[in-house]
């Protein structure tokens, strides 16, 4: 017998060839469950050797031994005439052809569902040509000198962003990575880059050496890279001349075709430019005293250098920023004339006078900043988030607005607004797996918002104490997270625990204090807050609500006609125009007065928010509005009380919460039809509650940021008894 009809017998053949499947598909899987855990890579190196490793000894072990009735034995041990190799052989066929159809189905699955390419041809895009510009590393001796290491890298990335054809990561996904000795090709992975360009830069008095290297993601093969030594007056001639080697190399690797390369906005002064990197780096800390700070230092480029457009464009977005009090906003008007006068294509300007219309409630106006600045910069990711927030919350159009989140978290993937505002938009189309997928993203970037979020994500259904436990856990990640407490208010309300929902924040919302029957507060509370800000629109709805609520038809009036008339008649999601809610109220004060013939068009106005959910793909938030609730209002308001019921009865099965304690809303109230909804949801509250108390009512995990209120869980313990 020839050594190969040995090799045959003894079925070492066909273990070689199970051991390669086998081990080529679990390096296959290993790879992808130690990348989704970020594993280092020595570790995927080590199961590869110990693979590798393995296949001698497997040979060896199928050649020298042979599975018998008996258990194992030496192959020279075995009668030939007792031998069962060929039955051996037949299972190991078997466990082949097993193991070729995982290893095909795992390949078909790789290839079609677990690309990383898929997201983004969903997103009408590829990664084959975009660039990750990472933070440049200081390397000079003074630690403070960052601001300007990275503002040279953010120079550049929004230099390359405006090279058509191009996707460049925004800043705030690029400069998650700051700090970490990651893997180029994992962070061309997270990103979707195809390039990734890094450096250094070493500042010492009035000379600067800044080296930057262009890195292929998909091999980890350095591109291009080069050492600049210069004056820091000649810091804008180093940008132009890295951005022009960029697109000579990106010319050559990707075939993109650039007629131009733009050039760097020089400063006529390097102070100037100096404070002005200053201010970027400031804003990017996103906290009230770096906005402060950021003011200050703009004020301080300008100073030296009256005519640098982008540092007015830079004053203009810090002055009217998140933590911008409403009286100094309108000194960024000045700012973004100048900004404009100086150079109109500068995208930032755009930008900053569509803040300034939105806060003037000049939505339209505000949309066309915003679009201009997107057609100047296609890769400015800023502008496509807030046109998405204002299509979305302001104007109503909800199906418009959607394209804008999506194309937001293509250039912004890691950015916290922009994963919490596409989160929720597909949390509101109830696609819950890809909420989930993108949410994961930021569990370990920002673990308190990935804590609240999720919550938000399992409350579906109308389970608030997972949303309260969420919520919980945000708290106890990151103590002054006021969002957070600000949602516990509603999720308390709406389980019943009415001491804990006016404990746990500063201030409870009259909303909130109406649905917990408390209309008398909620005034007292709303007339405060309108005494403290008598130009806050957020305070007169809440008081227009609350005198509505409390059957003050006669006062809320003037407040909700009002609200109608700024909102042009038109329900959305913004509380300070017209929500549903609003709506409802309006028809209650306009039928107190005899109105009936001005009901209609309200009517007529809620169940257009409705049609314009249902084209959108909206069901709803699983909590407070949706395309059944606004509907199924309107209905019964009009008149249509069966079919009106029926969807109300349909948004609750989904988790919507419906106010009992509100006098507008009295009519539905009285309807029998009504009955069996307000005994679901007081029985959802009672199993929402226990489970709530379940979990902080022995061994409290969340002890050192929140306790229940004194008697809570005694009477916890005295209903289980009972």
């Amino acid at each position: 017998m020839s050594f190969i009809d040995e090799l045959k017998r003894r079925n070492v053949i066909k273990v070689a060839l199970a051991y390669i499947i086998v081990a080529w598909l679990i390096a296959q899987v290993t790879e992808l469950a130690f990348d989704s855990f970020g594993t280092p890579d020595w570790a995927i190196k080590s199961v590869l050797f110990l693979l590798v490793i393995g296949f001698p000894l497997a040979l060896l072990f199928a050649w020298a031994f042979e599975l018998t009735p008996d258990g194992l034995k030496r192959e020279k041990d075995v009668n030939p005439s007792e031998s069962i190799a060929p039955q051996t052989g037949k299972k190991l066929d078997y466990s082949i052809i097993a193991v070729l159809v995982l290893a095909l189905g795992y390949f078909a699955a790789d290839k079609f569902l677990l690309d990383p390419t898929r997201d983004f041809e969903k997103l009408q895009t590829t990664a084959s040509k975009s660039i990750a510009v990472l933070p440049f590393v200081n390397m000079s001796s003074d630690p403070e000198q960052e601001y300007f290491s990275d503002g040279i890298a953010e120079e550049l990335l929004n230099l390359l962003s405006k090279i058509p054809g191009l996707r460049v990561s925004a800043r705030t996904s690029s400069f998650q990575f700051k700090g970490e000795n990651l893997d180029v090709q994992k962070i061309g992975r997270q990103l979707n880059s195809s390039l990734v360009l890094e450096g250094s830069v070493r500042k010492s008095g009035t000379n600067v050496r800044i080296t930057a290297q262009l890195i292929d993601a998909g091999s980890g093969f350095h591109l291009w890279s080069e050492t600049y030594d210069r004056e820091i007056e000649d810091v804008f001639a180093v940008q132009d001349e890295i951005s022009a080697a960029i697109v000579d190399a990106m010319q050559e690797h990707l075939g993109l075709q650039v007629a131009s390369v733009p050039r760097v906005r020089a400063a006529e002064n390097p102070a100037a430019h100096e404070a002005y990197l200053r201010g970027l780096y400031l804003v990017a800390q996103d906290t009230r005293d770096g906005y402060q700070g950021a003011i200050l230092e703009f004020e301080r480029a300008l100073s030296h250098d009256p005519d640098y457009a982008i540092a007015h464009a830079g004053l203009a977005m810090a002055i009217t920023g998140p933590f911008a009090r409403p009286e100094i906003r309108a000194g960024a008007a000045l700012h973004i004339k100048r900004a404009m006068a100086l150079d109109p294509e500068l995208a930032e300007a755009h930008v900053a006078m569509g803040h300034s219309l939105y806060f003037d409630f000049r939505f339209e106006d505000a949309l066309t900043s915003y679009n201009r600045a997107a057609q100047i910069n296609p890769n400015y990711a800023i502008a496509y988030t807030w046109m998405g927030q204002l299509l979305n919350l302001d104007l109503g159009r909800y199906a418009e607005a959607f394209p804008m989140r999506e194309t937001a978290m293509r250039l912004d993937p890691l950015s916290r607004p922009t994963i919490v505002f596409y989160v929720q938009a597909l949390i509101e189309r109830n696609r819950l797996a890809e909420a989930a997928v993108e949410l994961d993203k930021i569990a370990s970037i920002f673990p308190h918002v990935y804590a609240y979020r999720h919550g938000s994500l399992m409350s579906r259904g109308g389970k608030m104490a997972e949303a309260v436990l969420g919520s919980l856990d945000a708290l106890r990640i990151n103590p002054s997270y006021g969002r957070v407490r600000n949602g516990l208010t509603f999720h308390f309300a709406m389980a019943g625990l009415e001491k804990e929902a006016l404990a746990i924040a500063p201030w409870t919302s009259p909303v909130v204090l109406n649905y917990m029957g408390r209309p008398l507060d909620a005034i007292t509370i709303a007339e405060s807050r309108l005494a403290g800000d008598p130009e806050s629109h957020g305070a007169r709805h809440d008081l227009g609500l609350a005198l509505a609520g409390a059957g003050d038809y006669a006062n809320a009036r003037p407040i909700l006609e009002d609200m109608w008339r700024r909102s042009g008649g038109k329900v959305t999601k913004r509380n300070e125009l017209l929500v549903t809610m609003t709506a409802a109220a309006l028809i209650a004060v306009r039928r107190d007065a005899g109105e009936e013939d001005k009901v209609d068009e309200v009517v007529a106005a809620i169940k257009d928010n409705a049609r314009r959910y249902r084209e959108a793909g909206i069901v709803g938030d699983g909590r407070s509005f949706g395309a059944d609730y606004d509907e199924g209002i309107a209905l019964y308001l009009s008149g249509d009380r069966e079919r009106g019921i029926a969807l109300l009865d349909k948004a609750t099965e989904d988790g919507v919460f419906i106010p009992t304690n509100v006098a507008y809303l009295q009519t539905i109230y009285d309807d029998p039809g009504f009955a069996p909804i307000v005994a679901r949801q007081e029985a959802r509250q009672v199993r929402e509650r226990e489970k709530i108390l379940s979990v902080v009512c022995n061994d409290n995990p969340y002890e050192a940021v929140w306790q229940p209120a004194e008697g809570t869980c005694e009477r916890f313990s005295a209903s289980i008894v009972n």
